[in-house]
C-alpha cells in the first residue's frame, strides 16, 4: 500500500511537500570547506558523496530503534532511529548502498540522508501522518538543483 503523501530531499531538506513539512538535512561527507557538493561526479562517489538523485522509497515498519537491546550504533552518529531507503530498480546508484535516513550529532554522512536533531521531530510526524496504516512504502525522490 502507498502512503497518502511523498518525501522529497533536495540538499538542503527532506520536505512532505503535500503536509507543507520541512526538515534541515543534509547528504554526504562535507567538501573542502565545509560545504556540501551535490554534483553528479560526488554522487558516484562510496562513502563520501550523497545519496544519488533518483526514485526511492522506505516503509516504516523497517525503521531500526536505537535503544540498547536492538540497535547498537553509537547515537552520536546514527541518532535515536534510523530508516532504510530503498532504490527502485531504474534509480542510478553507482554500485552504492546501505543509504538511511537518520539522526545524529554532527552534518553529514556516507550517504544517507542525515536530520541530525531533527529526526525524532520527522518520525514522530510520519507516525501521525500515516495514523495507523499498517505497512506501507512511503516514495522518496532525491532531485538536487542544476
Amino acid at each position: 500500500m502507498r502512503a497518502p503523501f511523498s518525501l522529497h530531499f533536495d540538499g538542503q531538506a527532506l520536505t512532505i511537500p503535500q503536509r507543507g513539512l520541512r526538515y534541515q538535512a543534509v547528504s554526504g561527507r562535507p567538501a573542502a570547506g565545509g560545504h556540501f557538493d551535490y554534483s553528479a561526479a560526488r554522487q558516484r562517489l562510496v562513502n563520501v558523496g550523497p545519496i544519488p538523485a533518483g526514485q526511492y522509497w522506505i516503509d516504516l515498519s523497517q525503521m531500526w530503534d536505537n535503544a540498547w537491546y536492538r540497535f547498537t550504533a553509537p547515537r552520536a552518529a546514527w541518532g535515536n532511529h534510523r530508516i532504510t531507503i530503498r532504490p527502485y530498480p531504474d534509480t542510478p546508484t553507482y554500485g552504492r548502498g546501505g543509504f538511511f535516513i537518520h539522526g545524529g550529532d554532527t552534518p553529514g554522512s556516507a550517504g544517507c540522508i542525515g536530520l541530525t536533531h531533527n529526526m525524532d521531530t520527522f518520525v514522530r510526524d510520519i507516525k501521525r501522518l500515516l495514523n495507523g496504516l499498517p505497512r506501507c512504502y512511503i516514495p522518496l525522490t532525491v532531485e538536487y538543483p542544476q
